[in-house]
């Protein structure tokens, strides 16, 4: 199988790393010149990698294409493309629908979207697909796990919690400012704090039970635990959470339209 990317960024390169790593059966990556500089890197470090310097000549190429541009020249990038009607696209393009992705390029015999992130280069991060696609669940569930999705609203619901990486280490920096400020060592606050959710998340990643149960586990009743998030909830912030979780959700919303 030969495989295109048009838009060769972090992702793209998280992606193609993890793609090597976890050994699949690839006969060629094509990957466009842009950014150069990791189209390079990637061409330099495998050997099936190729770097080609017209998108046309990467979607003539590609069994699947992957598009994987920032959405503010998605259409820039794509109206000059023709794709080929056996062929199958998966988008990576946050916020663009299919529909407008097929109108720019043309009719495909498949296209998804997909929301991989970082993770995916340590095979270790689960990807939402839009759809239901042998070859590309094939390559997540390799890189992590793959969750197909049944409408567009669940989609989305998914896309809204991905955003929420910067706000996980916002708050771990909070939480190490205020240590700091208290007269702690930051970088000791930043190695005991990074240490304390990491063993977290491998907690809940290792438990069937529901985050309500984990929380509870966690906190003894009258206890430390259970009044940090009684406060920061009763203080706003969970409403604050749920407040950004729907503005990231109405921009989604409204950059279908």
């Amino acid at each position: 199988m030969k495989i295109g990317f048009i838009g060769t960024g972090t992702i793209s390169e998280a992606v193609i790393t993890g793609m090597m790593r976890a050994g699949l059966d690839i006969d060629e990556i094509i990957v466009s010149a842009r950014s150069r500089k990791t189209s390079s890197d990637l061409a330099a470090r495998y050997g099936c990698v190729s770097v080609c310097e017209d998108n046309q000549d990467i979607v003539n190429q590609s069994d699947l294409l992957f598009l994987a541009v920032l959405p503010q020249i998605a259409e820039e990038v794509t109206t000059p493309l023709s794709f080929r009607a056996d062929q199958e696209v998966c988008s990576l393009i946050a916020t663009i629908p299919v529909e407008k992705i097929t109108a720019w390029g043309g009719e495909v015999a498949r296209i998804t979207r997909a929301v991989p992130l970082p993770p995916v280069v340590e095979l270790n991060g689960i990807t939402v697909l839009s759809g239901p696609s042998e070859r590309v669940e094939t390559i997540f569930n390799a890189l992590g796990g793959a969750i197909v999705t049944k409408s567009l609203r669940e989609f989305d619901a998914y896309t809204v919690p991905g955003s929420s990486m910067g706000l996980y280490f916002g708050i771990q920096e909070l939480i190490a400012e205020w240590i700091k400020d208290q007269g702690g060592d930051r970088q000791e606050a930043r190695r005991f704090i990074a240490s304390l959710f990491a063993a977290l998340s491998r907690t809940a990643e290792q438990s069937e039970d529901s985050f309500s149960v984990l929380r509870s586990e966690h906190s003894t009743p009258g206890g430390l635990n259970e009044q940090m998030f009684r406060v920061f909830c009763g203080s706003g912030g969970k409403d604050a959470l749920n407040d950004a979780m729907n503005t990231v959700a109405d921009r989604i919303t409204k950059a279908r339209s």
